[in-house]
């Protein structure tokens, strides 16, 4: 893994971050790491990848979803 280091972060930015971490009970690196990735729009693209997995694996099932919230209705008496 590569190592970053940032220079001239605002104060507000880094009580943000720190703010998140403690929030999200992670460190700052952690935090930081996420959002780049968010901002990068890295994150989506995993999010797709395991959608399309997700996909692929499944196995189509043949059932009638409203036959079945009918069957677990109890009888209505009017």
């Amino acid at each position: 893994m590569a190592t970053l280091y940032l220079r001239n972060v605002p104060p507000d930015l880094d009580a943000a971050l720190a703010a998140a971490a403690s929030a999200a009970g992670t460190s700052k690196n952690r935090r930081a790491i996420e959002a780049l990735r968010r901002g990068l729009g890295l994150d989506q693209a995993e999010r797709i990848e395991l959608v399309e997995r997700i996909r692929r694996n499944r196995r189509h099932v043949d059932v009638d979803v409203a036959e079945l919230i009918r069957e677990g209705r109890p009888d209505e008496h009017v």
